[in-house]
């Protein structure tokens, strides 16, 4: 028996990713926030690193002038930008958090004495309310805790339920609107009778139903439906006004005169440049503290190289939709034109997934608004005519279809199907269904009203 041996010898092809085209790539699709955090979570780590706030926005003449240090590990000039190079933005201003427990706990009338334990039970209520203003525990939960009777704990709870906001410390969404309809019509009352038993039917729209088993007219159960709708079905959100999420553009496209003006927003993202005096140590340092300043240097030069390069790919992203989007930047999203993101990798000559980490989390401001850069990349269909219609426009012509239809015969899916149809539109019923729901409308059932 011989043993036979055979090399075979194959070529691949790999792209191998450098640290500093790692770095680059994950920076690049980092929103405003998360640069911020990744920056000082940098500069905690690395001695070499300055940051400095400039509160101020960045053109591309000025990320031109950015020094790229391509890991010269004896380099002593700093990579900064100088303030003349910037001019002001706006900065959104903070909205603090009403503190739920005072709000609520100020409420106790005076008459109402509470012992030591029955006000343990309602600061307890107050602290487990959940974020639409709901008790979700039970009543034997409590009164297990507190070593009460069931009846004790329903009575706290009760008191509870007579604090502003109207509907607080409901169980469930029937509860919370009975005790606000309770404020204003009896037990006895059509609103409140519909809630109580026919609160699913209600849901669903099922206004005729509702009028056969109460035993009234349509007209009384609309107008009575009318006054339900107006109630409050999240309590807490009246009285809860949350920080603002305020959105922070990282694109920033002015019309000056008839010029269209693009600016890299860097407001909120601090400047980051090498220290000098770290950088001049290397050249009289030991052999070990050279090592671990020179392994500091590159990664400080590779963030920088990052930072550099996250700029020039968002400016010229933003150039790009500026030439190809001029409607939009007119006229709002109704007039935004279907666009992928093949399409801008393509002219741009970088790869997809380039763009596409570009957008994640990224917001542009135009004169008609701020805007996610993904929203501007739509899909759209071919019309009759060889044109293609954006998702945009067909949305809003279904919404208006919508708001002038007769209230009380409207249009079913397939109604909308046939009218756009009519207008060269050619969309299938399900496709409709969808963008009505994307929009938030009802069903044509849900839509009926008979007033």
């Amino acid at each position: 028996m011989t043993l036979q041996l055979e090399v075979n010898l194959k070529q691949n092809v790999a792209l191998k990713m450098t640290q500093e085209m790692q770095q680059s790539l994950q920076v690049l699709q980092m929103s405003a926030v998360e640069l911020q955090a990744c920056i000082t979570e940098k500069v905690s780590e690395n001695p070499l690193l300055n940051i400095e706030y400039q509160d101020h926005q960045i053109g591309f003449k000025n990320i031109e002038k950015l020094v790229l240090l391509k890991n010269q590990s004896t380099s002593t000039n700093s990579t900064k930008l100088k303030n003349e190079d910037y001019t002001d933005a706006q900065s959104p201003a903070n909205q603090g958090i009403i503190d739920i427990e005072k709000y609520l706990m100020e409420q106790i009338p005076f008459s109402n004495y509470l012992s030591e334990t029955e006000h343990k039970m309602l600061l307890y209520y107050i602290n487990n309310l959940n974020e639409s203003g709901y008790i979700d525990i039970p009543l034997e939960t409590v009164a297990e805790r507190y070593d009460v009777a069931v009846e004790s704990a329903e009575k706290v709870l009760q008191l509870l339920q007579t604090f502003e906001p109207v509907g607080i410390g409901a169980r469930n969404l029937k509860e919370c609107l009975l005790i606000q309809i309770a404020q204003s019509y009896s037990a006895c009352s059509l609103p409140y009778q519909i809630v109580e038993q026919h609160l699913d039917d209600l849901a669903e729209g099922a206004l005729k139903k509702i009028a056969g088993l109460c035993g009234k007219s349509k007209l009384e159960i609309q107008d009575a439906v009318d006054y339900i709708r107006t109630l409050k079905p999240k309590p807490l959100q009246e009285i809860i006004h949350e920080a603002i999420e305020y959105v922070i553009p990282d694109i920033i496209v002015n019309e000056v005169g008839k010029e269209w003006v693009v600016s890299v927003n860097r407001r909120h993202i601090p400047t980051v440049s090498i220290d000098e005096y770290y950088s001049q140590m290397i050249k009289e340092c030991d052999s070990k503290t050279k090592e671990y300043l020179k392994a500091n240097l590159k990664d400080a030069s590779i963030l920088i190289q990052g930072l550099e390069q996250r700029d020039k790919t968002l400016y010229r992203l933003a150039r790009l939709l500026v030439e190809m989007q001029p409607g939009f930047f007119e006229k709002g999203i109704a007039a935004l034109k279907p666009m992928r993101l093949k399409d801008a990798a393509e002219l741009l000559e970088v790869h997809e997934s380039t763009i596409s980490r570009a957008i994640k989390s990224k917001y542009i401001q135009t004169p008609c608004g701020i805007f996610g850069i993904q929203t501007l990349f739509i899909k759209g269909l071919v019309n009759t005519e060889g044109t293609i219609d954006s998702t945009f426009q067909i949305k809003a012509k279904i919404k208006e279809i919508i708001q002038s239809e007769d209230s009380k015969k409207p249009y079913s899916d397939q109604n909308l199907v046939a009218i756009l149809n009519k207008e060269n539109i050619q969309i299938s019923r399900r496709t409709v269904a969808k963008y009505r729901e994307e929009l938030l409308i009802s069903n044509s059932t849900k839509r009926i009203r008979y007033s």
